[in-house]
């Protein structure tokens, strides 16, 4: 059986492959017989292949703007844009790319100092990477084999994102970032003859979807958003590692969550109630629905799975999904890793006031044509104040249906913030 690690390009943000590789090692799943990589991806992975551990962990503690280009550059435009939209290319580079181009010979120096082709050609690793051929884009894929002669080359040209950077040419022929191609090769990888992957993709939108949560492969993705490629912010770049690190963490089993993090995890018990209650909830977003028919049967679920880029969910995604909502809106800081404790006691200061009988609930005494404006004006976490606070006190009515209507996963979020103020106050 080979391992095969596959890393996508990204740009500054392969500092999230640095912090998942050392997961991987503190956990003893390094070991791979075929690394496969695409840009950025490319350039971590041939320092994998060399075992250049801490060569990548000082490059990516360190790297600046100077390590890499001559002279100043803009960095507000958006590669992945440039690549869907090929057209705009020329009059960008007509307007940004003048006299030769951008100088990269930084970081042109800086490759010549850390590939060093003893060690990469003596590692029993097998690599691969992706260029494409200029002008007309047409995927190269590169083996060891063709890197005996040419492997700095080769790790240039995947690593060209043009049109920010310059065509990389050679041997009468030009070539720019795999990007163009396969920005995570795994079908690469298999025809390397790997068995089973780890996949670490550096995009919020996963660029392969319909690889997660497929048989023998373990595919992480950030699950927040991770800046521009070329952004050199020290602050993002650390950050990136360590959800790196802790998206791993979580692969295997050592920690646990989707966006956030928890550590020591046991279901509360009122973990199959709540999955319950939330079938439920989806059943009146739907008997609302049969006026609204923006809101689908199952709502919540179906929130939570196109944030997961899945078609479904398990019960485990579910809960996670929707308390990873309930966090982003108490501002919780990701690079954390909690237990279920402290996110719960933490939670449940924040919405202490919805519980007291003398919170303010009633929307007002508005005729019903202004009713519907008042509450599609609330924000989330008001809403979810006065639905919980209508749970503790039903005397104090607030209006369901047009709650089912404007705010469906809110009332899901509510569920959650209710089981958990209801714990608590059993303990």
């Amino acid at each position: 059986m080979k391992k095969a690690l596959v890393l996508s390009g990204g740009g500054m943000r392969g500092s999230y492959q640095n912090g998942a590789i050392k997961a991987l090692r503190e956990i003893g799943k390094a070991d791979f017989d075929i690394v496969t990589g695409s840009s950025i991806g490319a350039l971590n992975g041939f320092l994998f292949v060399q075992g250049d551990f801490d060569v990548m962990d000082n490059l990516w503690h360190t790297v600046n703007q100077e390590m890499v280009i001559k002279g100043a550059m803009s960095t507000d435009f958006n590669l992945e844009t440039w690549f869907h939209q090929r057209g705009r290319i020329k009059s960008f580079v007509n307007n940004y790319i003048k006299d030769g181009g951008i100088d990269i010979s930084p970081f042109l120096e800086l490759l010549k100092k850390v590939y060093n082709p003893k060690k990469f050609f003596d590692s029993p690793i097998d690599f691969g990477c992706v260029t494409a051929e200029f002008p007309k884009y047409e995927p190269v894929f590169v083996t060891k084999e063709m890197m005996k002669e040419d492997g700095y080359d080769w790790l240039v040209s995947t690593a060209s994102p043009y049109p920010a950077f310059p065509v990389h040419e050679f041997k009468g022929k030009g070539y720019v970032d795999g990007f163009y191609n396969d920005n995570l090769p795994i079908n690469f990888a298999y025809q390397l003859g790997a068995d089973e992957i780890v996949a670490i993709d550096l995009n919020m939108d996963p660029v392969h979807p319909n690889y997660i949560d497929r048989a023998g492969i373990i595919y992480i993705y950030p699950h927040e958003q991770t800046g521009h490629l070329l952004s050199f912010d020290r602050e993002m770049m650390n950050h990136m590692e360590v959800i790196g690190y802790n998206d791993m963490m979580k692969a295997f089993g050592k920690y646990h969550g989707i966006k956030y993090t928890f550590k020591n995890w046991k279901k509360p018990k009122y973990f199959n109630r709540f999955i319950r209650n939330i079938l439920m909830i989806e059943n009146r977003i739907s008997n609302n629905s049969l006026i609204d028919s923006l809101k689908g049967y199952d709502y919540i679920e179906d929130e939570v799975a196109k944030e997961l880029k899945k078609k479904d969910v398990t019960d485990d995604e579910l809960f996670f999904g929707i308390l990873d909502r309930l966090m982003t809106m108490c501002t919780f800081d990701s690079e954390k890793v909690y237990t279920y404790q402290q996110v719960r006691d933490a939670i449940c200061v924040i919405f202490k006031d919805c519980v007291d009988e003398n919170f303010e609930y009633d929307p007002r005494a508005l005729d019903r044509a202004k009713l519907s404006d008042y509450i599609s004006s609330l924000d989330g976490k008001a809403i979810i104040e006065k639905i919980v606070h209508h749970y503790f006190y039903p005397q104090h009515e607030i209006p369901e249906n047009l709650i089912y209507r404007f705010y469906p996963f809110e009332c899901g979020i509510a569920e959650l913030l209710i089981q958990m103020l209801e714990e608590l106050g059993a303990e």
